[in-house]
């Protein structure tokens, strides 16, 4: 009976993974030879078009990031999105957003902020003058949600306990 739950736990996370196409346009095969598979791009899951790199569950943990970001003065952007921190249990309801913002070879972190662990979905922006320079255009963001954790420790622990990745585009705007 064990051994039947996890097998239908198994092929059950492969029918939801899995994209769905319709067998009447299904692509022909293609053509023996060796081809070398086109990279993906920013974003592309194993190169299927508008599949993103990594999909949130809407059960658990999760930290997402809209797709434009925005720009201003000397150093300004400001990002959002949305988290969703589950209490698990935890001693402490609190979580923390941090925001990674890389643009050619400039790698920054740029804040984020205190996240309530109650599981709901809630909205964060962050808006921070940084050191670096960033101008319109596509920009890469990970963000992470991390929880602190009291075990037998006298210090709360750090534990990441979501993270997210995705390519966006930064746009021109008076802040």
């Amino acid at each position: 009976m064990r051994n039947r739950r996890r097998f239908l736990g198994v092929v059950t996370g492969l029918l939801i993974a899995a994209p769905v196409v319709p067998a009447a346009q299904a692509a022909p095969a293609p053509a023996p030879g060796p081809a070398a598979p086109a990279p993906a791009e920013a974003g592309e899951f194993a190169g299927v078009p508008g599949m993103p790199r990594s999909l949130p569950l809407p059960w658990g943990n999760n930290v997402t990031v809209n797709r434009i970001g925005y720009v201003g003065g000397p150093g300004t952007v400001a990002l959002s999105g949305t988290y969703r921190c589950l209490r698990d249990g935890a001693t402490i309801p609190r979580a923390d957003i941090l925001i990674t913002l890389s643009q050619g070879q400039v790698r920054q972190g740029i804040g984020g902020g205190s996240a309530l662990c109650d599981g709901l979905t809630h909205t964060w922006s962050v808006q921070e003058v940084t050191g670096a320079r960033f101008v319109p255009g596509p920009a890469y963001v990970e963000s992470s949600l991390l929880r602190f954790e009291v075990q037998q420790e006298l210090l709360p622990l750090p534990r990441t306990a979501a993270v997210g990745e995705r390519a966006i585009t930064l746009e021109a705007r008076d802040m």
